[in-house]
């Protein structure tokens, strides 16, 4: 019987035991929770983060702050909101649940970096604008100045096209000045980069990979920018890179692989086109007919190529015992769509944190270093687009073996033969072949730049609101370039090499034999900083008052110095050789140094005392501050300038009278500020209030007296009077913020004048030494107008919209002009000396000077017929006008990204309305006489030609062309896996294209020309570009 029982005993718990586990699905499914989030005043949160931990399921509350969310019935809600302490709340069943966030008073009080220290961006009151890249962003950026681009109203950003080696033009509301820099100052980390380059790199910002960029703040009014004082005038950029943080070592790895293709071509004539063209014009008989080849060549397109690129970034972060670093390296091989450029480049930063004395002693260490190569290449894709499209690149069967056979001209106009004699090579009446002229030269950069700091903080340990700041910083750059064109090519037999045939002389002759020279230059640009500062900072909290004193002294010295040289460096293959070389030996002059050496340094020093006073009660702000300057670029009655600023803010929202408001409004403050700031960066005119004279080392231009001949001392240009260029700014700003932040941005009005403008004109007759120079001559004006403006249009559970918009207008204009000055720049192709632009009273700066076109009924232009617009009869120099200019009265860009649950998707839209180009290569491409003589020149096709070649026409405003554009800056879209092996890995992926289109009505590339001219801009591709994001 007891068998039996036990039996039945184990039958039962087995039975049990597998209703139980039938039952168990039923018992873990899901729960559906309702959820309400508020704060401590009991305000509803729009818009916090519910997720479920461990997970991606997650929603959003509502304007109530209520949310819905399905979970499991033991699991944990992670309930997080900007400006609030995060919340893990436990389900345990529940499905009714109220979360109370707390304020994080440290995320409120969120600081942004400005001039020698940081501040509350609640108590702001410049026009301040801060970006941080996210990871979308840093992998489509080759360089640091791409992140700029379109970043922020009044921020134009002109990158280099495609150019690999590259840099960017940046102009801050408008440019405030005519000669000197109109670059923003940029700051790394707390040292001033020289942005100017050095030999073998034109691009100084290379030094900083965008991946490594923590955040960039822009730094736009007075009030912001006067405590840089002098360097300040054109607004500041201070780049902040990432730090090393507690806990275990974090690491961060990414690839990304770009593939560049051209995004359009001219369109010139094809060769049958072209044919027939010649044919039709010039008869089937004529000359130009009989130079017509068999060939369909476009030139054009044989000078650009589809390239792949990539670049790898290594990141490691975090503590060894008391000491936070970040060490990063990255590699970017970057390949031009034009032949025969590229870019490689090493960049490697180590960042060292560590605090001593329970954190009274701070130090921060920052090295950064880059190596990088440059080859460079001849933009020969003017010439490229005019060639004649019916010859071939290279002709093996009918070429000359002594150009390496390639197509080139001879002095009548007509191809070079195997036959045709050496010395009829002519490139003064005839185009070289531009695509030898790209492809067979070598010319090579090399750059070492380092920029690094050491910063100690110290805080008093008898009055711990007291700190003495302590900066030492450097800024180098080293740099070498090596060119030569190869030898037996069509510029080598052109141009042909020096020497000295009589060692004891200093007479140079020149031989062709199809031998080259090359040319080295080696330069370095030595910076050198130190700061020290002490600031107050006490808060009392029974006032709501807060005191932030600061002041300081800087010295900073830069050094420029050089030199650069060309010796004999292949002489010809001797079965070549022209009959009157025969039977010499012209190996004797390679390494030969015909022309001196020619040797530069340029030291350079500025001093600065300066102060701030920031001060806060209740809800008013006040800002004052001043530096005084001293540079070593003027006299001493001119040395110095004294550069204030004040500014004020009002957090309106904080009134009792706005009680109200506060249902819908996070934020409501008004800014309004005026201050001085000043401008001396002649680029490399380094003392032009001094008489210099400078000695010839052209042996060629030299004065015999005697037996004996000279080389000439010439007196320079200088102005004993030049001093400095001020600009005043006067700014007005609103911050607002809506329903939980979703809504949120700012508008700002501003105005800059520039006084004593600092410009290269004409000295008054007689006044000078020279024609031209540096003087102060007149005042300039810009105008403009503000908006950003953030939005989260939808957050829903899976689905969360993003849209920012940014809106900036600038108006600018010239308001006095010394009498008599000659301010007429902008060179152009067409005859020699001849410019565009022009600089006058009542129009913007960089107008251009054009005549008047006349059109017939149907929209054609009436070749050489103009307005006579001073009605004397004739059209002269004195019916010119100024027409346009080239800067954009309206920038605009458009950001949207849209994230469902693991996928996200961007596009951003940029546009510049109101900026005009002079199209230079439509003008040298649309006269049908430049094939009235041989050689035959290709011209466009679809367009108006006009007959006679001559420069009025040339001038006319016909060719300066409405740029106006929409850009399609880039799309993107990726996928993140956020919690791999066991959330130890996160990862994500993405593809990408940028420039897929612009839509505009300009004739030429592409709209976006920094000068004006367009005159053989590189071209800017269509980037396709997949990447993979790793942290762990």
């Amino acid at each position: 019987m007891k068998n039996v029982c036990f039996t039945l005993n184990r039958k039962f718990v087995a039975t049990i035991a597998m209703l139980l586990a039938l039952a168990l699905p039923t018992l873990a499914q899901k729960i559906t929770v309702h959820g309400y989030v508020d704060d401590t005043t009991g305000e509803p949160l729009i818009g916090a983060t519910v997720l479920e931990k461990g997970t991606t399921n997650g929603t959003a509350t509502d304007f109530d702050g209520k949310f819905t969310i399905n979970v499991e019935p033991n699991s944990t809600l992670t309930i997080s909101y900007v400006g609030y302490n995060p919340q893990d709340i436990a389900v345990d069943g529940r499905t009714d649940i109220r979360v109370t966030l707390s304020e994080n008073s440290t995320m409120l009080a969120e600081t942004v970096v400005i001039g020698y220290g940081s501040v509350k961006k609640s108590d702001a009151t410049g026009s301040v604008a801060v970006i941080k890249p996210n990871e979308v962003e840093a992998g489509l950026a080759t360089s640091a100045q791409d992140l700029l681009v379109g970043a922020s109203p009044g921020v134009v950003v002109t990158t280099d096209g495609g150019n690999p080696s590259g840099g960017a033009n940046i102009q801050i509301r408008g440019g405030a000045s005519l000669a000197a820099s109109n670059a923003p100052l940029i700051v790394v980390d707390g040292v001033p980069m020289d942005t100017k380059g050095v030999t073998g790199s034109s691009n100084p910002l290379s030094l900083i990979s965008p991946e490594n960029v923590e955040s960039m703040t822009i730094l736009k009014d007075a009030s912001a920018t006067a405590i840089y004082g002098s360097r300040a005038s054109n607004g500041v950029i201070i780049i902040t890179t990432k730090k090393g943080k507690s806990g275990k070592p974090q690491v961060n790895f990414t690839a990304n692989m770009y593939v560049y293709t051209p995004r359009n071509y001219l369109d010139m004539m094809d060769a049958g086109t072209f044919s027939n063209f010649i044919r039709n014009e010039y008869g089937a008989d004529s000359d130009q007919a009989k130079a017509l080849g068999t060939a369909d060549t476009n030139w054009y397109k044989e000078a650009l190529r589809t390239v792949v690129s990539s670049d790898y970034n290594l990141s490691v972060g975090g503590t060894v015992g008391f000491l936070p670093y970040r060490v990063a390296v990255s590699y970017t091989n970057n390949k031009g769509i034009m032949k025969n450029t590229a870019m490689d480049r090493v960049i490697g930063s180590i960042n060292l944190t560590p605090k001593f004395f329970n954190d009274l002693l701070s130090v921060n260490l920052n090295v950064k270093g880059a190596y990088v190569k440059n080859q460079y290449a001849d933009n020969t894709l003017g010439n490229a687009a005019s060639m004649n499209p019916t010859l071939p690149v290279r002709d093996f069967e009918n070429g000359a073996a002594y150009l390496g056979y390639w197509t080139t001209y001879q002095a009548n106009g007509m191809p070079v033969g195997p036959d045709t004699p050496y010395g009829t090579i002519n490139a003064t009446t005839a185009p070289e072949n531009p695509i030898a002229q790209l492809l067979e030269h070598e010319s090579k950069g090399t750059s070492w730049q380092s920029v690094g700091n050491l910063q100690i903080d110290l805080k008093m340990p008898f009055l711990t609101d007291l700190r003495a700041n302590l900066n030492l910083g450097y800024d180098i750059q080293k740099g070498d370039w090596f060119g030569y064109y190869m030898p037996n090519t069509p510029k080598a037999w052109i141009n042909g090499y020096g020497v000295k045939l009589d060692p004891n002389s200093d007479n140079v002759t020149t031989i062709k034999d199809g031998g080259v020279p090359a040319d080295k230059q080696h330069q370095i640009r030595r910076n050198l900083l130190l700061d020290f500062y002490l600031n107050y900072n006490h808060e009392w909290e029974d006032l709501t008052s807060t005191l932030d004193v600061t002041a300081g002294y800087s010295w900073q010295r830069f050094h420029n110095k050089g030199h650069n040289w060309s010796y004999v460096y292949n002489t010809g293959d001797p079965k070549y050789y022209p009959s009157q070389y025969e039977g010499q030996d012209h190996t004797q002059y390679l390494g030969q140094q015909a022309y001196p050496t020619n040797y530069y340094s340029t030291p350079h020093q500025l001093v600065s005392f300066f102060g701030r006073v920031n001060y806060s009660i209740l809800r008013y702000l006040v800002t004052a501050t001043v530096r005084y300057d001293g540079t070593s670029r003027f006299s001493k009655d001119n040395r110095w300038g004294l550069f204030p600023s004040v500014a004020v803010g009002w957090k309106l929202l904080d009134e009792a009278f706005m009680e109200g408001a506060r249902d819908v409004m996070n934020e409501l403050k008004i800014r309004a500020g005026y201050g001085v700031t000043g401008q001396q960066d002649l680029n490399d005119d380094y003392f032009p209030y001094l008489p210099a004279y400078s000695v010839s080392t052209d042996v060629t231009h030299r004065y015999p007296f005697g037996d004996v001949e000279y080389f000439p001392v010439t007196p320079g240009a200088y102005n004993a009077d030049i001093k400095w260029e001020e600009t005043h700014t006067w700014n007005a700003g609103i911050d607002f913020g809506f329903a939980g932040n979703r809504v949120s941005g700012a508008i700002d009005f501003y105005k800059r004048k520039t006084k004593d403008l600092l410009t290269f004109a004409n000295y008054p007759a007689g006044s000078n030494l020279t024609n031209k120079g540096n003087i102060n001559i007149g005042d300039l004006e810009n105008i403009g107008l503000e908006l950003t403006l953030n939005t989260r249009p939808i957050v829903t559970n899976d689905f969360t919209w993003n849209s920012n918009l940014n809106v900036g207008w600038n108006k600018n204009k010239i308001t006095r002009l010394a009498e008599g000055a000659d301010t007429q720049t902008g060179g152009i192709s067409a005859g020699k000396g001849n410019t565009i632009q022009k600089h006058e009273v009542g129009y913007p700066a960089f107008s251009f000077y054009v005549y008047e076109q006349v059109y017939d009924q149907n929209g054609k232009p009436l070749e050489g017929v103009f307005v006579d617009r001073n009605g004397d009869g004739e059209i002269t120099v004195e019916d010119k006008y100024l027409y346009h200019s080239k800067d954009p009265k309206v920038t605009l860009t458009w950001v949207n990204t849209f994230n469902y649950k693991n996928w996200d998707f961007g596009i951003t839209l940029r546009s510049n309305i109101g900026n005009w180009v002079y199209n230079d290569r439509m003008v040298s491409t649309t006269f049908k006489s430049a094939n009235s003589a041989l050689p035959l020149s290709n011209l466009r096709d679809n367009t108006f030609l006009f007959n006679d070649d001559n420069l009025v026409q040339k001038m006319s405003d016909y060719f300066v062309q409405n740029a106006s554009f929409l850009r399609c800056d880039n799309i993107t879209v990726g996928y993140t896996w956020p919690d791999l092996l066991r959330e130890q890995l996160r990862l994500r992926v993405y593809g990408a294209v940028q420039n897929p289109f612009v839509i505009t009505k300009y004739k030429g590339l592409d709209p976006e020309i920094f000068s004006g001219i367009d005159n053989g801009v590189y071209p800017n591709p269509i980037t396709f570009s997949v990447g993979v994001v790793a942290s762990f």
